[in-house]
């Protein structure tokens, strides 16, 4: 997958050469922050063959600490944490990778410590990565990722580079999906809610023409009336149950706001309301009969 425009925007305004030794890159998931990561410790660990040891996470200067890694963690360590699918990073792990960096490099001049979803350090974790960024050991370098902005301690963002990615608007997401969809017409099917990423991904894997089709049953659905066929087809739609659901309530969020749907302003909002609930009471459902649950859904669809 190529950067995106905005991506490569933020690396021609980096200098490698004066690089501070602690970086957070900051911003909503799927707006292309891995790909500035991967280019800055590509960059800081440039020797031959790095490339496939970096892609394949066995570079000996390279600790990361991702859902991947983390998931050995506790393997080895708490595989009770490993029950309980916990995303938690905990200190223990933090102090791996301390004791990593303090060595010297082994391939490389530099060494790196990747830390993805820093959102999900705990304080102990914080505190203890603290140390390290206020004495960091020389030619070390700590990349720090995060998908919910300024979660972190603050003395720690006092420490740290910082690289801020903006939310990107449904309007920017649209202008830049042109260059990728075969008719540019196809940008009003791109939900409010998709990430630049996700949807490069769709058009990628052409998976892309069944949001199209979901879109064109749904506008069949509300500005028709309910129709059997039409119900059937949504839910015959190779399209994850939650992803569903929340492209319905986009739709019907943005027939709400154009303020042209032949539906009644509160009927729709009531409809949504409800359609909102369930998706938030969606886990204390232990058994859900997911074909039943749309049918019921969109059988609802106010006329």
């Amino acid at each position: 997958m190529k950067n995106f425009p905005w991506v490569d925007q933020k690396i021609s305004s980096i200098d490698i050469d004066s690089l501070s030794h602690a970086l957070i890159i900051e911003g909503q998931e799927g707006v292309g922050k891995n790909q500035i990561c991967q280019y800055l410790i590509n960059q800081l660990l440039v020797e031959s063959n790095s490339s496939n040891l970096i892609k394949n996470n066995v570079h000996p200067d390279l600790f990361c600490i991702n859902n991947e890694t983390l998931i050995s963690f506790f393997e080895r360590k708490d595989k009770e944490k490993l029950k309980r699918k916990t995303k938690k990073i905990p200190v223990e792990f933090i102090r791996e990778a301390i004791d990593f960096v303090m060595l010297k490099p082994g391939l490389s001049k530099k060494k790196v410590l990747f830390i993805d979803n820093a959102e999900q350090l705990t304080i102990s974790s914080q505190n203890t990565l603290l140390k390290t960024l206020e004495e960091p050991p020389q030619n070390t370098y700590i990349i720090i990722k995060s998908n919910r902005f300024k979660c972190l301690n603050q003395t720690i963002y006092s420490r740290c580079q910082q690289i801020h990615f903006n939310n990107i608007s449904q309007n920017e997401l649209q202008s830049w999906a042109e260059g990728l969809l075969r008719n540019k017409s196809d940008k009003s099917v791109i939900p409010s809610y998709m990430t630049p990423k996700k949807l490069s991904e769709l058009i990628e894997n052409e998976t892309f023409e069944d949001f199209k089709k979901l879109n064109k049953y749904l506008e069949n659905l509300f500005s028709n009336g309910v129709d059997g066929n039409d119900i059937n087809n949504v839910i015959d739609l190779n399209i994850e149950f939650n992803e569903k659901l929340d492209y319905i309530i986009d739709f019907a969020l943005s027939h709400s706001k154009s303020g042209m749907s032949n539906v009644h302003p509160v009927r729709l909002s009531d409809y949504i309301e409800d359609l909102s609930n369930f998706r938030e009471n969606l886990f204390e459902i232990n058994s859900l009969n997911q074909r039943y649950a749309l049918n019921h859904l969109l059988l609802k669809i106010p006329s």
